[in-house]
């Protein structure tokens, strides 16, 4: 029944976009919130440079197929950032890309085709949608971070790797 089983590497907190329902779905709603600890979409950000040169990656739980997920979201915003020179410039393009639609598994697009189960309903593959869209809002607004230093100038150690190929996936 569960699209995956993230409930144990997701972070919630008051601020954050993931619904309850979400969660009510894949049957664990935490009761505490991690304030000190790291959540998968901090480490996707944390481990995106040394993940990026990885040609395979070996699936070991569910939160890996959410790390290559997000590793290869990354990799697309970092290239729609890279001819961005303000955070101004760089915000306007990344909620652009946020406005696009987002593909489930099964519709043309996504990119990891036998990575993820196929949604068993519509219900179920909106619900996946809405899910990949907030972590796709999420990422987004903290790789702003990583990707403009304080003064609103692009950071290039982090824009340089938009060039890279994950798992040999051209972006365009």
């Amino acid at each position: 029944m569960a699209i995956l089983s993230l409930t144990n590497v997701v972070h919630l907190n008051a601020s954050s976009a993931i619904t309850k329902s979400l969660f009510i779905f894949c049957g664990y709603l935490p009761e505490q919130v991690w304030e000190d600890k790291a959540d998968i979409v901090d480490e996707a950000i944390t481990f995106f440079r040394a993940n990026v040169f990885f040609k395979n990656f070996h699936v070991k739980s569910p939160a890996d197929k959410l790390l290559i997920y997000l590793t290869s979201y990354i990799n697309i915003a970092l290239k729609r950032l890279e001819s961005c020179r303000t955070l101004a410039v760089g915000t306007k393009a990344i909620i652009n890309l946020g406005l696009e639609t987002v593909p489930v598994p099964g519709e043309p697009g996504f990119p990891f085709p036998g990575l993820f189960t196929l949604p068993e309903s519509q219900e179920e593959a909106e619900l996946l949608r809405n899910y990949l869209k907030q972590i796709r809002e999420e990422t987004s607004g903290r790789l702003l971070n990583c990707a403009y230093r304080a003064n609103g100038t692009p950071n290039k150690w982090w824009l340089a790797f938009a060039k890279r190929k994950f798992m040999n996936l051209v972006i365009l």
